[in-house]
């Protein structure tokens, strides 16, 4: 596996439990465990997606850089284009 692959598995595990978390929520709403459970999951989500996209371009369009000056998704190479 290379370390592309590695961090965004590490990023896929992470945006899981966070919205596996949060469908939990929608029935439990004030479950305190769930609540910070949420909270890390959505924080480690959010840090392994900078770290993966500060090294390896966008992963989706959401991405805060991606509306700066002009729209700069197209910029990135597609999935098939990229190399390690």
């Amino acid at each position: 596996m290379t370390e592309r692959e590695k961090l965004m598995c590490e990023v896929s595990k992470a945006q899981f439990a966070a919205v596996e978390v949060g469908l939990f929520l929608d029935t439990h709403p004030k479950n305190k465990k769930a609540l910070e459970a949420m909270r890390i999951y959505t924080e480690k989500y959010k840090e392994l997606k900078r770290r993966y996209e500060e090294k390896f371009g966008m992963i989706d369009i959401y991405s805060p850089n991606n509306c700066a000056d002009k729209w700069s998704w197209v910029e990135n190479p597609w999935p098939w284009e990229k190399g390690e």
